[in-house]
């Protein structure tokens, strides 16, 4: 809708301020619920810059290798730059979402009391949820998560001729649509926590979200599609193969915690 905005002369775009603003809620809310259920929040603080890397570097090499077919790494400086460089970077769901676990994988070896391993759950799945209303919010008005063309009601337009949407003009609000569901799941997820207490809650209903969120960009995300595989009326790619087995890896986690 809009994907760049100009401040004091400098342009910035709506997908790095969600990503901003998604790890400064995701910061304070983890800091609260540290606080609240007695855990060592700068753990968890000291391990972010070694997430950021991960998913920043590894997705960009990614990105790099698949797209420079010959050359394994980007040998001179300037390639090296243009790499890491944020302005022409590029968002995939699936790589995102496997850097992310494994990130989280390696915070999760660090604590070695399995209960405390249920409330670092709660904590990070909790903090993430949160922080994905409002970074989906601004990923609504980017480039990088653009729904199919649809006269729907409640689809949104480009407000600038910089948008990739005046090549489809009117689409489904997909960041809107993941937003939704992110404020849906924290309420549920609470309302049944006021009920009965137990850690890893926050687990189960994150995987809930993490399959809405795959339903919504089957259906609805303009977006290439690879490994394509159509069962009756429902196309897969590789997006769904690598959720559903980061989901069966969570429901492992979670029976196996809960045994402990």
């Amino acid at each position: 809708m809009y994907p760049y905005f100009r401040l004091f002369g400098m342009e910035f775009s709506m997908t790095s301020v969600g990503i901003i603003v998604f790890l400064v809620c995701y910061i304070i809310i983890a800091y609260r619920l540290c606080k609240k259920w007695h855990q060592d929040f700068y753990k968890l603080f000291y391990f972010l810059p070694v997430a950021i890397v991960i998913v920043y570097f590894l997705w960009a090499y990614v990105y790099f290798f698949l797209n420079n077919k010959g050359s394994i790494f980007p040998w001179s400086r300037q390639a090296f730059l243009d790499m890491l460089n944020p302005y022409w970077y590029h968002f995939h769901f699936v790589w995102i979402l496997i850097w992310v676990i494994i990130s989280m994988l390696i915070f999760f070896s660090t604590v070695k009391r399995p209960e405390n391993k249920r409330v670092w759950a709660d904590i990070l799945f909790f903090a993430i949820t949160i922080s994905l209303i409002p970074l989906w919010i601004f990923l609504a008005f980017g480039d990088d998560f653009i729904g199919k063309a649809s006269n729907w009601f409640l689809a949104v337009k480009p407000l600038t001729t910089n948008s990739e949407l005046n090549k489809l003009w009117s689409v489904y609000p997909v960041g809107l649509f993941i937003s939704f569901i992110a404020i849906f799941s924290t309420l549920i997820t609470v309302l049944i926590k006021n009920k009965k207490w137990q850690f890893g809650t926050w687990l189960i209903w994150f995987i809930i979200l993490l399959l809405w969120i795959n339903i919504i960009l089957m259906y609805y995300q303009q977006a290439p599609r690879y490994g394509v595989l159509a069962l009756w009326w429902i196309t897969f790619d590789i997006r769904q193969y690598v959720s559903f087995f980061v989901i069966m890896l969570f429901v492992l986690f979670y029976y196996n915690r809960k045994n402990k």
